[in-house]
């Protein structure tokens, strides 16, 4: 059915779309693309022999290349990359009741570790998102994923809390520059009818990662130990490092940058992959006095207003989203809602089976409030799908001070966590179709920054006020989420049919 509906609505062909989900599900995820779409009938409209006319422009290219295994391939790596920036935010919150154990670790102390790796993916991603606009995304992705191997290791040697501390902090400056270069170079290799449609489903790869980190924790956390469990969830970085080699930088990058020989080989790489003949003298038009990564254009007069609503509505929607993720074990481990445990949530007490399955159960919303948000959003546009889904975050948080029994607080939390994940895969397709390519991954960086911000304050708030009372942890969450929805209610920009520009100026 949903390949129908994505055919119908977008044009988008059905049979890569299943392609590109069954590499994802295969261990050979990343040759599957070179090595099985041979056989696949051309539906670009002419055939391999029968070039268009050498175009100029990159999205008049992109047309002839077409979408094929070029852009199967790109997708595989860069969700394969996704996933394991979202792996270290679920692995935290279900590590830090073995820490609290092993270490004595205070409240304090407990709140210090999570925040850290919030508070160094804000600050990185704003950073880091210039230096993608300057330097190039594939660079970045290289650099912070070496990196981020390493701390993983050290993560798991660590002999006491500070060196933990460091590692996690580090590993957050490392996933902060990630992902918003992740979701831009999606983009970036594609024309514009498949934006939208490649920001979903990288992030619903990410989704899955948590899903699965959290079905792991319960399959393995307890049998194995929670240094071993950091080292089994992190392997996947070896591989997702290799591959990233395969394919080039970012043609949108390059010609933004002004590298005209280096976006001519790019593309004719992708085309290629996709069985499609460019001339080899093929000349790719590149602008040249582009100020790349400039902040200020954010604040110009073009994008003010959409820069500041899309922070202020990330902000409540990731203080949220993350925050929830630590919320969720406390609130099934302690006696919440008449919860597993009679032990007080402030001492010393690891997750029991049945915690880390309702854990498990309630984070699977993610996956399926992102496809409905993209569905729907595709359908009816985004702006109103953004106030929907800020509106059900807003209820279900309301909803929640009736403390009816543990079954109907774990519906709400699914739900607040399935309407977050959809308010959230719509504020990153609506960043990545309203800024241009030569301040995309700044823009994103800036908003991903606010939204840590929210992350950060979510996750000191629940580990100051759970132990007080979890009620006011709900009412946090209701203040979050009512700021959202104001901000959704003010923004008025429809990006659904937005034709994605390189420059500031088209």
């Amino acid at each position: 059915w949903y390949q129908r509906r994505v055919r119908e609505s977008s044009g988008i062909n059905a049979e890569y779309f299943s392609l590109f989900c069954l590499s994802l599900s295969s261990p050979l995820c990343i040759t599957f693309p070179l090595c099985h779409m041979s056989d696949l009938p051309d539906t670009r409209g002419y055939g391999a022999t029968q070039p268009p006319a050498p175009p100029t422009y990159l999205n008049a290219i992109y047309r002839a290349i077409g979408f094929g295994r070029a852009q199967v391939l790109f997708w595989s790596i860069l969700s394969l990359i996704s996933i394991m920036d979202t792996v270290e935010q679920v692995l935290i919150s279900l590590v830090i009741p073995y820490l609290k154990c092993e270490w004595n670790l205070t409240l304090f102390f407990e709140g210090v570790i999570a925040a850290a790796v919030f508070i160094f993916y804000g600050i990185s991603s704003v950073v880091f998102g210039r230096v993608a606009d300057r330097q190039g995304r594939k660079t970045v992705l290289t650099v912070t994923l070496i990196i981020l191997l390493f701390t993983a290791v050290g993560s798991a040697l660590a002999q006491n809390k500070w060196q933990f501390l460091v590692a996690r902090s580090v590993t957050g400056a490392c996933i902060g520059a990630n992902f918003g270069v992740i979701v831009s170079y999606a983009t970036e290799v594609v024309e514009d009818d498949y934006t939208s449609l490649g920001v979903s489903l990288i992030i619903l790869v990410s989704k899955v990662g948590m899903f699965l980190t959290a079905l792991l924790g319960y399959l393995l956390l307890n049998s194995v130990g929670w240094r071993w469990f950091i080292v089994i969830v992190s392997l996947p970085l070896i591989p997702a490092i290799i591959a990233l080699q395969l394919v080039p930088e970012s043609p949108r990058y390059l010609v933004t940058s002004g590298q005209p020989e280096k976006a001519r080989d790019a593309v004719h790489f992708m085309a290629r992959l996709n069985g499609v003949h460019l001339p080899p003298d093929i000349q790719v038009k590149c602008y040249e006095g582009e100020d790349l990564g400039d902040v200020g254009v954010l604040f110009g007069e073009k994008y003010r207003r959409e820069t500041i609503l899309l922070s202020l509505i990330y902000f409540g929607n990731i203080l949220i989203f993350l925050s929830l993720i630590l919320f969720l074990p406390m609130a099934f481990n302690s006696e919440f809602c008449g919860g597993d445990g009679a032990t007080p949530a402030h001492k010393c007490k690891k997750l029991s089976q049945q915690s880390l399955l309702k854990t498990a159960i309630v984070i699977s919303a993610t996956i399926k409030g992102l496809l409905t948000a993209h569905g729907l959003s595709h359908v009816t546009g985004r702006v109103p799908m953004l106030r929907v889904f800020a509106a059900l975050t807003l209820l279900a948080c309301l909803l929640l001070y009736r403390c009816y029994n543990q079954t109907v607080t774990l519906v709400l939390l699914f739900v607040i966590k399935f309407a977050a994940s959809g308010l959230n895969i719509l504020v990153w397709i609506v960043i990545l179709e309203n800024f241009p390519t030569s301040v995309r991954t700044t823009a994103s960086g800036f908003v991903n920054f606010w939204g840590k911000i929210g992350g950060v304050v979510g996750v000191i708030g629940v580990y100051v006020l759970f132990y007080m009372s979890p009620y006011l942890v709900v009412t946090m969450y209701v203040v979050a989420s009512l700021m959202s929805f104001v901000g959704t209610v003010l923004f008025t920009k429809e990006t659904r049919d937005l034709e994605i520009s390189d420059t500031v100026n088209g």
